[in-house]
């Protein structure tokens, strides 16, 4: 069998409408052998999900160590709670199962570092499922970046108004209306967004940020703006409300020209003035197949690794932390207390 057999760990809205529709893709190298959730029957439906897509139902246990007992599964994809990540990774690759985890990594800095040193101390893989790092639109912004279509970069710009409402099913989902991990939404959704930034710039070097509490049902502050610096020396500034409508603006801006992206293409005007529609892309689908060579073929886990999730998740332990002042990544990631 050349198919890595998957146990898929929680049923909820990432299990069944991101990674599922994935999966149901990646026949030849994934079979979905057993499933468990903290409500059996819902992993009980998840199970008929797969039966009436792929026509055979993988075996529901009413418990993750059961499933690890098993014997069942090459590797378990985890799409929990956040503050579960930890502990559950823990459990499988004492195991001696692979891992695929949705981020953020952890709660906060301190936990997530337990993580990146587990990572540097077995054989299994520990893949923190970051789709952005797969999205074309930010693989392809660093492209022109790299052949100096804008000359030097200097400034990027991103701002998001994302405006979710009291029935918009993330913010009913009870763990997210009382969050245990560090920020609420500007995390567990942001990483997604610091991540895409340094797809395009690397590493970034310090932030500074202000946060705000605009709405009452989304469990924490739901605003944030920062100012920040790679290590490269390009300058950014990032704002998202999760409480406020609108259109999100992103632009970066250099010595010889600007990037813009919308919802529906990248716009360069430079040294050329172009044009690139985004094509439709499942970036979920990207993240598994990435994950199965990492597996199967001993690939390199560039994409998926643990410090590159931590230093996403670390943006946002500085910003939150730093209420306007200047924290530095590295002073954060190294003690998780900001000088």
């Amino acid at each position: 069998m050349h198919r890595v057999r998957l146990g898929i760990v929680g049923c909820g809205i990432a299990a069944r409408e991101l990674h599922f529709p994935a999966l149901v893709q990646l026949t030849d190298k994934f079979e979905i052998t057993a499933v468990t959730s903290r409500r059996r029957e819902r992993a009980e439906d998840f199970a008929s999900m797969v039966k009436d897509a792929l026509g055979y139902e993988p075996a529901v246990f009413d418990s993750y160590e059961e499933l690890l007992e098993s014997g069942s599964v090459d590797a378990v994809d985890l799409t929990l709670p956040i503050e579960l990540n930890v502990p559950f990774i823990f459990k499988a690759v004492e195991k001696g199962v692979h891992v695929i985890c949705e981020k953020p990594i952890s709660t906060d800095i301190e936990n997530g570092k337990k993580v990146v040193e587990l990572s540097t101390n077995t054989d299994k893989v520990i893949y923190i499922a970051e789709n952005y790092r797969h999205d074309f639109r930010f693989n392809k912004i660093r492209a022109f970046i790299d052949e100096n279509t804008i000359g030097r970069p200097i400034f990027v710009a991103w701002h998001l108004w994302i405006g979710m409402d009291k029935s918009n099913k993330y913010v009913q989902t009870e763990w997210r209306q009382r969050p245990k991990h560090i920020g609420g939404f500007l995390s567990d959704g942001g990483v997604h967004h610091i991540a895409a930034l340094r797809v395009i710039f690397g590493d970034i070097a310090w932030v500074s940020g202000v946060t705000k509490r605009v709405s009452d049902y989304l469990g924490d502050d739901d605003t944030l703006s920062t100012v920040f610096e790679f290590n490269s020396g390009v300058v950014g500034n990032y704002t998202v409300s999760y409480a406020v409508s609108g259109k999100q603006y992103f632009e970066i801006v250099g010595t010889d020209g600007r990037i813009y992206l919308d919802e529906e293409r990248i716009t360069v005007r430079g040294q050329r003035e172009e044009t690139i529609n985004i094509p439709n892309q499942n970036t979920f689908k990207n993240e598994f197949e990435d994950f199965y060579r990492v597996v199967k073929h001993g690939e390199p886990n560039i994409l998926g690794h643990p410090v590159d999730a931590l230093k996403d998740l670390s943006f946002f332990e500085a910003a939150i932390k730093s209420k306007g002042t200047r924290i530095e990544i590295e002073d954060l990631l190294r003690s998780t207390t900001p000088d």
